[in-house]
């Protein structure tokens, strides 16, 4: 008597097309969640190194000579604005963020030693501006705004500024 050995191979020809149905969209939103997390975050370290970039300009120029005092001209204001923007003072060349605009950046003089660099970058999502909740509340934005702050001591120089 023979007996044959069946896997159940012929049983299950839809189970992995059923599997992949149920996965497949999961896995997606995983992949881009991912890709959406890491995006931000080298949008943030942009804004931040380029910030920072443009303090540093301004401190080493808001001083002339030896008054000690703190002027900040408003051709200073648009070369660090430029720099923070552009990665030059001549404001040449693309952003280095998306629709990164001299309005989002704003100049202070904290106290008197002191200037600061202040962004303000709307973040602006890959794919969509909210997750849909299907109905359950209210969907959620994925709009927000990003800030960079840098404050750095202002240095003198013994010549002419910009």
């Amino acid at each position: 008597m023979k007996r044959k050995f069946s896997t159940g191979a012929h049983r299950q020809y839809g189970t992995v097309t059923v599997e992949t149905a149920i996965a497949l969209p999961l896995l997606m939103l995983l992949f881009l969640a991912t890709a959406e997390v890491g995006r931000a975050y080298m949008h943030y370290n942009t804004l931040e190194k380029s910030v920072r970039d443009g303090a540093m300009y301004l401190s080493i120029q808001a001083i002339v000579g030896a008054t000690g005092v703190i002027n900040v001209s408003s051709t200073c204001e648009s070369n660090a604005k430029n720099l923070a923007r552009f990665g030059n003072t001549a404001g040449n060349g693309d952003t280095l963020l998306p629709n990164f605009t001299a309005g989002m950046l704003n100049v202070d003089v904290p106290d008197a030693n002191h200037v600061s660099l202040i962004a303000d970058y709307p973040y602006q999502p890959m794919l969509f501006d909210a997750i849909p909740t299907f109905g359950y509340g209210s969907d959620v934005s994925m709009l927000f705004t990003m800030r960079a702050s840098v404050t750095m001591r202002a240095i003198e120089r013994w010549s002419e500024g910009c």
